[in-house]
């Protein structure tokens, strides 16, 4: 099968259209997965191939950078707020055309995946602070002044001027799919839904929904996570568009599923802020039922480590390692040992369970995939290993 550079190459020298790029190299992939008996499912890093890629992301990042500080400095001298507002609008809708106009060099014609990145986490920033600006500045008006009320007294024109700039965190990455096939995209996308839903609650019943975020936070989690199943299932053996969209809305479930899944651990030991805002800092705080706590997290970890190899998506077991070493330190502190001794243990425990799991990864997956049939219908949810040599 031909590897993604090479037909990149091709489209590079005029042999093929960059459009043409993305569909073959799915079907050639799904011409050669045809041929092995099992697919092999690596989670292979696509989106960054050489410095030069790396070196381009940088200059991206520094001219966005510059562009926002340029925004500021040149609105700073408006007479009015108002007319700042508006100013900023409009020179941030210039600025996501910019960044717009930078995808079609570098994502639709030398599909650069890194630099694409840059560009379109720039561009719905872009597009956020646009729509927000222009909303205060064209809609609200001079007549306004409910901007200082709370969340709970907020008019609705302000509630709709917060949605209408957190729906562009769902509509600027969702237009640049459409348009560069970008997988990172669709990552963003769903974390901008995620986000949406959250604010949207909040300004709408503010009490009620932080007494019920941790839920809000795990089940935008599992449904973040089962878009990234539904494009594993399209794609089992790991090379194509579609995984990598599956690997990119894992990314954008993790962080939400670990949070939700700890806060409600935290709202049963009687904590309804840290463990809901912030799990790590939950943990690192608590004192009354600590271990007990510690011992509740390794396991909602061990939970997802078990998924993760069953779906075969390291992503997952990843995103939770800093609260894992919180809680192995939180266990290994109830035995006494001193800071040093438990800073070292701690380390070396959780460095071991990677070591471990890393290496043994294929092992277990075959051990506890045995029932799966390669071309079965579970194979596509549960990808199996190829049997040892």
């Amino acid at each position: 099968m031909a590897d993604r550079s090479d037909l990149e190459a091709a489209a590079s020298a005029g042999v093929i259209n960059a459009e043409q790029v993305g569909p073959l190299h799915d079907f050639l992939a799904s011409r050669g997965a045809s041929l092995r008996a099992a697919p092999g499912g690596e989670e292979d890093l696509r989106f960054i191939r050489n410095f030069h890629d790396v070196f381009l992301a940088i200059g991206i990042i520094l001219f966005a950078i510059g562009l926002a500080v340029a925004i500021g400095t040149y609105v700073a001298g408006a007479d009015t707020a108002n007319e700042g507002a508006g100013l900023t609008g409009l020179l941030a809708a210039g600025s996501a055309a910019i960044m717009w106009g930078l995808g079609e060099i570098f994502a639709r014609r030398r599909r650069l995946f890194l630099p694409a990145i840059a560009i379109v986490i720039a561009l719905t920033l872009f597009s956020i602070l646009a729509a927000a600006a222009l909303y205060i500045g064209f809609v609200l008006g001079q007549g306004f002044d409910g901007a200082e009320r709370g969340l709970e007294s907020m008019p609705p024109e302000l509630r709709n001027g917060i949605l209408i700039a957190m729906a562009f965190g769902v509509l600027a990455p969702l237009a640049f799919y459409a348009r560069f096939r970008l997988p990172f995209s669709i990552g963003l996308a769903g974390g901008g839904l995620a986000s949406f839903v959250i604010v949207a609650a909040l300004i709408w019943n503010f009490q009620q929904t932080v007494a019920l975020l941790p839920a809000l936070y795990l089940g935008l989690g599992l449904l973040l996570f089962s878009g990234g199943v539904a494009f594993d299932a399209r794609d089992p053996q790991r090379n194509s568009r579609f995984s990598d969209n599956g690997f990119w809305l894992h990314f954008a479930a993790a962080p939400l599923v670990l949070t939700g899944a700890f806060g409600l651990i935290g709202q049963a030991f009687g904590d309804t802020t840290a463990m809901t805002l912030s799990p790590t800092a939950g943990l690192m705080a608590s004192s009354e039922g600590a271990t007990v706590r510690a011992a509740a997290t390794l396991l909602v970890v061990a939970v997802l480590g078990f998924v993760s190899l069953l779906i075969n998506r390291r992503v997952l077991i990843v995103s939770a390692l800093l609260t894992t070493g919180v809680a192995i330190g939180i266990l290994l502190n109830a035995v006494g040992l001193g800071a040093g001794a438990l800073a070292a243990s701690t380390l070396i425990v959780l460095g071991a369970f990677v070591l471990i799991l890393g290496a043994g990864w294929h092992s277990v997956r075959r051990a506890l995939l045995a029932w799966v049939r390669p071309d079965g219908p579970w194979a596509r949810i549960f990808p199996p290993v190829a049997p040892a040599p």
